[in-house]
């Protein structure tokens, strides 16, 4: 099969190499995908550099060549012994656990406990671009801040980059619960992110939103630094409201100190914001990914009741998937870039 392959880490455009490598085979609990759509994320080009390479070389068990790529959106071609959920012609999409290979390539084996069928009102370079925002905004404000079908019905929410791939998600999934949104983005987006359904939409180029708002319920920042204070200050002190960070320093202090000293400082760092926090009523987290099939498939159920749309910028082939990943990282995407690869 064609992979996008890496040999060592380096920008998109110096270490990645189309090449033909061996098709995987899925294990007994496995299902093997024909991948027909994955998508760049942050994470993805991060990866790329070396970030979180102490990590993610252990959950493989080696180091190169890597195929990255987290997301991935297909057809099921064959499924292990142990399968009984899935069968080949399924469509699928997922955002499985950080193991083995990834999706930039065009066929890609994983935990069949990982897949949902496809929405079906989706093309595949569409759902491919919804897996690995969808889980990680789930992962801020479901397992962190409590929020849910229920319970954000008039909560006051801030997030942090709103035309970006978590951004433009997470503003669709509270509104479809009855939240109000608040949102920061360029002054060249804000029209977009307007149409997205957000009720407050604040230019951060010449607005500084902790003059604009305040008593809010839950923060999701997805840009930290200065952000994180200001953040705080917009928060209802009242002992219920949450403050989620998706910038975190775990994977650097880990690649920086190893995993024992590294993770010790990372968790000491933690608690200490925790407890500042605490002290103001306000419950400090970090929000970091997990794969989690009952949470997609609840996506896409909203999905396809019209709830959530793809907010797709641009789409590119895997052979030109160095050009995919530069432009990703200007930031100038609307949303997510996807990659066409069957």
């Amino acid at each position: 099969m064609q992979a996008m392959v890496i040999n060592r880490y380096g920008a998109a455009i110096d270490v990645m190499q189309l090449k033909q490598v061996a098709k995987p085979s899925p294990r007994t609990d496995e299902v093997l995908v024909r991948v027909m759509a994955t998508s760049v994320n942050p994470i993805d080009y991060k990866m790329l550099t070396g970030y979180g390479s102490r990590v993610f070389r252990k959950k493989r068990g080696f180091e190169f060549p890597v195929i990255l790529g987290n997301d991935v959106c297909g057809i099921i071609e064959a499924v292990g012994a142990k399968v009984t959920n899935f069968q080949p012609g399924d469509e699928v999409f997922a955002a499985p656990d950080t193991s083995g290979q990834g999706s930039y390539c065009e066929y890609r084996s994983f935990k069949a406990m990982y897949c949902v069928k496809k929405p079906i009102n989706l093309s595949f370079v569409e759902a491919a671009s919804i897996p690995y925002v969808a889980l990680t905004t789930w992962a801020g404000l479901v397992t962190r801040a409590k929020l849910g079908p229920q319970s954000s019905r008039d909560k006051k929410v801030l997030v942090h980059g709103g035309s970006g791939g978590i951004g433009s998600f997470a503003i669709q999934l509270l509104k479809a619960w009855g939240g109000h949104v608040a949102t920061t983005c360029s002054t060249e987006k804000l029209e977009k992110v307007k149409a997205l359904g957000a009720d407050l939409v604040i230019d951060y180029k010449k607005q500084d939103f902790s003059q604009l708002i305040s008593n809010y319920d839950v923060v999701l920042d997805t840009v930290g630094g200065d952000n994180e204070q200001k953040s705080i200050q917009v928060l209802k002190k009242d002992g219920n409201a949450h403050y989620v960070t998706l910038v975190t320093p775990v994977l650097r202090a880990i690649d920086d100190k190893g995993f024992l000293w590294g993770g010790f400082l990372a968790l000491t760092e933690l608690l200490r914001k925790k407890k500042a926090c605490k002290k103001l009523g306000i419950h400090y987290h970090w929000g970091l990914f997990k794969s989690d099939a009952g949470a997609l498939a609840t996506v896409k159920d909203l999905i396809e009741n019209d709830k959530i749309r793809p907010v797709v910028d641009r789409v590119f082939p895997l052979d030109k998937l160095t050009y995919a990943h530069g432009y990703a990282e200007t930031g100038k995407a609307f949303g997510k870039v996807s990659i066409e690869v069957s």
